[in-house]
């Protein structure tokens, strides 16, 4: 058996699984998924506390039972290095590994080395984990019900067109390590690029900031149109509509980047930025991130 720790948001969670599930197919074990981060609330200062959120797709892995993550770890987040150290004793006893990510955006080849009864614990934000699985991902991330009328009359809107997805993060951006992206240093020049290259397109904004989007797209005169249909529980169905675009212009956001990964276009334009980080060191960090057909910008 392979557990593999979800945390974070929607796109980290599935890159989590994603990783999980090529290790556990690799090996021809079954895959669970450690839940208790995500559902822990010990109090922690400048902390977005999240849920569990992939059961709004087709996944059938079980949630480990607290049992069963105690065979590996103790609450990685909460416990001091003694407690740490005597589960790494556990382990040996028990003949269980943990596999600790050790560069964040970084392919690391040994994973490909890892054996059964392992937890993985990590951000796992790289292709070169999956890819191999693309197919049998984008079943398991297809939607397990049926859209709502709005989102399936805007689906079809979409389908029709020539279609550009453009993500907007701000809010809860200002305080946080991400680079806050321009409007005209990166949003401006990504639509002209598609506009150069991509007959009438049509631009979909998705964004957690209807005011600030509102305000600095209304300038550009392009087709577009900013979506607020879905609430903030239902974000994923964003996701969903941007994967169902031609081309993508993506935020530094893993929640972006998996609605343009999801898009099967096979000749779609992906944009991206070249910063995600305000910090130069972090920058350096995110080379395999990106996929090499992606136009980093």
């Amino acid at each position: 058996m392979i557990i593999v720790s979800l945390f974070g948001g929607l796109g980290n969670q599935m890159f989590q699984y994603a990783c999980g599930k090529v290790v556990a197919k690799k090996l021809g074990v079954e895959l669970k998924l450690d839940v208790s981060h995500v559902k822990d609330r010990t109090p922690r200062k400048n902390f977005t506390y999240r849920e569990y959120e992939l059961d709004v797709f087709n996944i059938n892995e079980e949630i480990a039972t607290p049992e069963e993550v105690r065979q590996y770890i103790p609450n990685l987040w909460n416990s001091n290095e003694v407690i740490k150290q005597l589960f790494k004793l556990k382990r040996i006893f028990l003949g269980k590994a943990l596999y600790r990510e050790r560069i964040k955006f970084k392919y690391d080849k040994e994973i490909d080395s890892l054996k059964d009864n392992t937890y993985l614990y990590g951000y796992f934000q790289t292709e070169m984990y999956f890819e191999s699985i693309r197919n049998e991902l984008l079943k398991s991330f297809s939607l397990a019900k049926e859209i709502d009328k709005s989102n399936s009359s805007l689906l079809a809107q979409i389908k029709s067109e020539n279609a550009v997805s453009i993500h907007v993060r701000r809010g809860d951006y200002d305080n946080s390590p991400f680079e806050l992206l321009d409007i005209q240093d990166y949003y401006q020049n990504a639509i002209e690029l598609i506009q150069k290259n991509v007959e009438s397109p049509s631009f979909y904004i998705f964004t957690n900031n209807y005011a600030w989007a509102e305000e600095n797209f209304e300038p550009i005169n392009i087709k577009k149109s900013i979506v607020n249909i879905n609430s903030e529980s239902q974000s994923f169905l964003d996701m969903i509509l941007m994967s169902n675009c031609k081309h993508n212009i993506c935020a530094n956001s893993s929640f972006s980047w998996w609605g343009a990964w999801l898009n099967p276009n096979p000749n779609k334009m992906v944009i991206v930025p070249l910063k995600w980080f305000k910090n130069p060191e972090l920058n350096e960090s995110t080379y395999d991130l990106i996929p090499s057909s992606w136009i980093k910008m």
